[in-house]
């Protein structure tokens, strides 16, 4: 995360998601914070401001991005040398369209997504069946052909296969 942050020795503008989720944590990694201790970090006032001081440094360099599909066409254009991304975007990049880019895993962060049964649901059992049949190991498994996202369950690891026909591209290299 050093080197996203450090423009003089890779110069270029560098994409970053709108928002501070994620921006936080890896300027506190850029600012030499072990991964294991952002959050003991980032749980006091000193260590947010550390974290906007050091996400200053790169204030003038930043094009803020709002959709997943922006990062790539943001390296595509030039208009970034570097971007945070989600890696299954990157992935189609690289192996639907042919794009020379690189995924750098050094300071990832997990993202993930939730199901959630509001307390009172008048469909709770129907909202459980969907839940059971979203997350079943063979869904989890579909859902990598379409982008490449780590597994929610390791037993889909299996069943994944090569995302492209010709077998160039293991879509596995695009999992964190």
């Amino acid at each position: 995360m050093a080197d996203f942050f450090n423009v003089a020795k890779f110069p270029g503008k560098r994409g970053l998601r709108k928002g501070a989720k994620v921006n936080l944590e890896f300027a506190l990694i850029a600012d030499g914070v072990l991964a294991k201790d952002v959050y003991g970090v980032l749980a006091t006032p000193e260590g947010v401001d550390r974290a906007f001081k050091k996400l200053d440094t790169i204030k003038g360099d930043v094009v803020w991005w709002e959709a997943g599909a922006q990062p790539p066409q943001l390296l595509a254009d030039g208009e970034v040398s570097m971007t945070t991304a989600y890696n299954g975007r990157i992935f189609n990049a690289v192996a639907g369209e042919g794009k020379a880019f690189e995924i750098v895993w050094d300071g990832q962060i997990l993202d993930l997504d939730l199901f959630v049964i509001p307390k009172g649901a008048p469909n709770k059992e129907e909202a459980l069946k969907f839940i059971a049949f979203a997350t079943d190991t063979q869904r989890l498994a579909d859902q990598a052909k379409y982008i490449s996202y780590g597994p929610a369950r390791t037993g889909r690891l299996n069943k994944q296969g090569r995302l492209v026909r010709d077998g160039s591209e293991n879509r596995a290299d695009y999992d964190p």
